[in-house]
């Protein structure tokens, strides 16, 4: 019974130890294994464990993520809005040619009879 406690609270230990690694893997973050690194090498300092969680905290790299969906989805926006525009000024000018066809055929047939 007593290995068993002695196992649980060694890997309970190492979870504690690891949450910064497990954290930037958590987070996706792009240098989680650069803050493995810190935190394996330097934890035991209680600064470099500190560091590294403070790094992989950090959501600076996660910022021009979003400006760049903003910009994706307003030229999407933009070209969506260009494309109906087009489709609508295409279908009226076919509507106008249609109705100009159409009484072009009528002026035909008052001409030949």
């Amino acid at each position: 019974m007593r290995e068993i406690f002695e196992g649980a609270a060694v890997i309970a230990a190492m979870s504690l130890y690891l949450i910064p690694s497990i954290e930037a893997d958590a987070r996706g973050h792009r240098d989680a294994f650069a803050i493995t690194m810190v935190n394996v090498l330097l934890g035991w300092t209680i600064v470099g464990w500190f560091a590294a969680r403070a790094w992989a905290h950090n959501r600076r790299d996660e910022q021009p993520l979003g400006a760049l969906k903003r910009i994706r989805r307003a030229a999407g926006l933009a070209t969506s809005q260009k494309i109906l525009q087009h489709a609508q000024s295409r279908a009226a000018m076919e509507s106008r040619a249609a109705s100009g066809a159409a009484a072009g055929r009528r002026d035909l047939k008052r001409n030949c009879a």
